[in-house]
C-alpha cells in the first residue's frame, strides 16, 4: 500500500508493510517499523509541542531525498525478528560534525552526531543522527552519493547466502604407539568426520614412510569415500616393527575440503626385542653394582650389619643367576621372590637394601618375575 502525507499531522506510526511518501509537515515524532517511508522535498518533521524525531526500527526502509528533521533521526532495533533498519540518505558533500566524509563512503556509524551536506536538488541539510550500538553490534546510516534526486528509491541488496562447503576433521593429529615388541603389532583408531555442510570426498589415504614398511592402515580402503554433512568413519593404523629402534611415518588424507585439502598425521613407535631371563638377571646385577658405587643403593642396619646385608642381597641375586643358567626356573623364581621381599619397603621381613635406586631395582625384579612365569 502506497500513501502520501502532505498535511500537517501529529505523531505518525507506520507499520504492517505500508509504503508512504512524506512531502509535508508532521508535528512530533514519526515511528517506522516493518514499513517503507520516503522523505521528499517539502517534508518537515517539526519540533513544535512534540519532539521532532524520526525512529527507524527493525524492518524499516527509510529513504531521505529531501526535507527537514528538527530534532533527531534514531536508527534502532525493536528486537522483533525483522531485518535491521536500512536508512539511506541521498545527497553529496557529506560532512560529520563539520568534517568532510571521504567521497564514496557508503555507510557511517554516528553516535549523536550531525551529518550535513546537499540533497540531490542542491538544498542544504543538517540532521542529528544516533545509531544503536551494543558491544560489537552497530547499526549504520547508508549514504548514496548523487547529483540529483533519483526517480525511484533503491532497494537494499539481499546478502548472498554462503555456498555450502565440506570440512574435514580428524580426531588425532599425532599417534605414538610407544614400545611394541618386534614380531607383534600395535593398533590405534582415528575418527574422520565431515563437520561442513556439503559432501566431503576423501580421494586418497596413504602412508609416507621409509623403505622398510612398518606402518599400515585398515579401513577406508576404497579409492574414494564420500561422507555426508555430519557423518564420520573410523580409520585404523597399525605399527608392526620389523627391527629394534624408533620408527616414524606420516599418514596423509587428501579430500575436497577447500581449506584443508591435505591432512597429515604423524605416526611414531619403537620396536624392541625382549631380553631373555639370563640377560635380565645380568642387567640387574650390573645395575646393582653401579648403584652401590654411586651411593644410591646401600645396605640397611647399623655398623657392619648394613655391609653384610648388602653383600647377602647380591649373593642372592647371583644364586638366581645360577639357577636360571641351569634352567631351574622354579628355584630361581623362589629366590627372586625372596629378593623382592627384602627390598620392597615393607616391615616384614626387614629390607636388606635401601636408597633412591630401590624403586628401579624393584621394577627390574618384578619384570624378571613375570618373565620366569612364562618359562
Amino acid at each position: 500500500m502506497l500513501s502520501s502525507v502532505s498535511l500537517c499531522r501529529a505523531d505518525e506510526v507506520y507499520t504492517g508493510g505500508v509504503t508512504v511518501d512524506i512531502t509535508g509537515e508532521i508535528l512530533g515524532y514519526v515511528w517506522i517499523e516493518d514499513a517503507t517511508v520516503n522523505l521528499l522535498p517539502g517534508a518537515h518533521i517539526k519540533n513544535s509541542y512534540y519532539m521532532g524525531d524520526v525512529y527507524a526500527a527493525s524492518g524499516a526502509v527509510v529513504n531521505i531525498y529531501g526535507g527537514q528533521i528538527d530534532d533527531m533521526l534514531l536508527i534502532t532495533t525493536a528486537y522483533n525478528g525483522l531485518p535491521d533498519p536500512y536508512v539511506t540518505l541521498y545527497g553529496t558533500a557529506f560532512a560529520v560534525d563539520g568534517v568532510p566524509v571521504t567521497a564514496g563512503t557508503t555507510e557511517l556509524y554516528l553516535a549523536n552526531q550531525v551529518i550535513s551536506g546537499l540533497y540531490g536538488d542542491g538544498t542544504p541539510f543538517a540532521i542529528r543522527v544516533d545509531c544503536f550500538a551494543e558491544g560489537n553490534y552497530r547499526l549504520t546510516l547508508h549514504l548514496a552519493w548523487v547529483d540529483q534526486t533519483p526517480e525511484e528509491p533503491e532497494e537494499p541488496e539481499e546478502p548472498e547466502e554462503p555456498e555450502p562447503m565440506p570440512a574435514i576433521e580428524v580426531s588425532l593429529t599425532a599417534v605414538d604407539f610407544g614400545q611394541v615388541q618386534v614380531g607383534t603389532f600395535g593398533e590405534q583408531f582415528l575418527t574422520v568426520s565431515n563437520i561442513g555442510d556439503a559432501p566431503l570426498t576423501i580421494a586418497s589415504v596413504y602412508l609416507e614412510q621409509e623403505d622398510t614398511f612398518q606402518f599400515y592402515t585398515t579401513g577406508l580402503r576404497q579409492a574414494s569415500v564420500t561422507l555426508q554433512a555430519g557423518e564420520s568413519t573410523v580409520l585404523g593404523v597399525l605399527f608392526a616393527p620389523a627391527a629394534e629402534g624408533t620408527a616414524a611415518a606420516t599418514l596423509v588424507l587428501l579430500s575436497n575440503d577447500p581449506d584443508t585439502a591435505r591432512v597429515e598425521i604423524s605416526l611414531t613407535g619403537e620396536g624392541f626385542v625382549p631380553l631373555t631371563c639370563a640377560q635380565q638377571i645380568q642387567a640387574i646385577l650390573t645395575f646393582f653394582d653401579e648403584s652401590v658405587r654411586a651411593g644410591t643403593l646401600v645396605g640397611t642396619g647399623p655398623g657392619k650389619s648394613g655391609v653384610h646385608r648388602l653383600a647377602a642381597f647380591r649373593n642372592l641375586l647371583v644364586s638366581v643367576q645360577f639357577f636360571i643358567e641351569q634352567k631351574n626356573y622354579g628355584t630361581a623364581a623362589a629366590l627372586l621372590r625372596a629378593a623382592v621381599f627384602k627390598s620392597d619397603g615393607q616391615c616384614k621381613p626387614g629390607d636388606f637394601v635401601s636408597g633412591p635406586a630401590v624403586t628401579e631395582l624393584q621394577i627390574r625384579l618384578q619384570q624378571l618375575m613375570e618373565a620366569l612365569k612364562k618359562q
